[in-house]
């Protein structure tokens, strides 16, 4: 039987995450503005998750693979926005810095998460970076949930789901 290539099972993937960060869910029930950085703000959180369950399961190759088409799409989404050639590339920069330091972060604040508990955390550092259009404690709340949620999941997700793109995000 034909084996996918890395890079197609990691397209697969990627489609998947694009996917469910373009759901009316995040824009519509939890106000995130729905517009480049809203939406590149739900597909970094989502694409983490997979990236920080990825690490925990050691494979580096598919998490980099992620990472690679990711930053593609991004390139492709600058021009598409009309972003001059010769300013694609700085602005590519500044957000690999801003993702890498969300990378960063984020993992760190869902392993303190399954340690302790404590959503405070989650809240100030997450949460913060999405932009909601009408704050509310029922945002919040659902916001936090959906965080929560997909972090017990990804956490205990076997590699095999995620490479065969059989995972499912938690939508409450």
């Amino acid at each position: 039987m034909f084996q996918n290539s890395k890079r197609e099972v990691a397209l697969i993937i990627y489609t998947k995450i694009v996917t469910q960060s373009r759901k009316p869910f995040f824009y519509k029930e939890l106000k995130i503005t729905d517009d480049f950085f809203g939406r590149l703000e739900v597909l970094s959180f989502n694409l983490i998750l997979i990236m920080w369950s990825l690490k925990k399961k050691k494979n580096k190759v598919l998490s980099q693979e992620l990472f690679n088409i990711f930053f593609e799409d991004l390139d492709n989404s600058l021009r598409e926005l009309g972003v001059s050639d010769l300013s694609v590339g700085k602005k590519i920069k500044v957000l690999a810095q801003n993702f890498y330091g969300r990378l960063l972060v984020y993992t760190n604040l869902f392993e303190k998460f399954l340690n302790n508990k404590n959503i405070t955390n989650l809240q100030n550092k997450i949460i913060r970076n999405f932009k909601i259009l009408s704050q509310s404690e029922t945002i919040n709340e659902k916001l936090n949930k959906y965080i929560c949620e997909n972090i017990f999941y990804f956490n205990e997700i076997e590699i095999k789901t995620i490479k065969n793109a059989k995972f499912e995000y938690k939508i409450i």
